[in-house]
């Protein structure tokens, strides 16, 4: 499992959170325009993008997004 990355473009106002490096993705449109990406040859999930993120998470309304993942911890460099 890799290093999981969370970028924010605030222009286009879109979530993207990543594990591990950027590969060729297939993306998969959920309810409420969340779009999972899954690998194209292996079709594990390694990534989500929000799309109108604020909207998403304006008044506080937790939101669920179906991520599996495993912590460790990390040394600083």
């Amino acid at each position: 499992m890799g290093q999981l990355t969370v970028s924010y473009d605030k222009d286009a106002d879109v979530l993207y959170i990543t594990e591990g490096k950027p590969r060729e993705a297939i993306g998969e449109i959920m309810d409420d325009g969340i779009i999972v990406r899954r690998d194209a040859n292996s079709r594990e999930i390694f990534g989500f993008t929000i799309l109108d993120f604020t909207e998403h998470f304006a008044g506080n309304r937790p939101q669920k997004i179906p991520l599996k993942a495993r912590f460790s911890s990390l040394q600083p460099a």
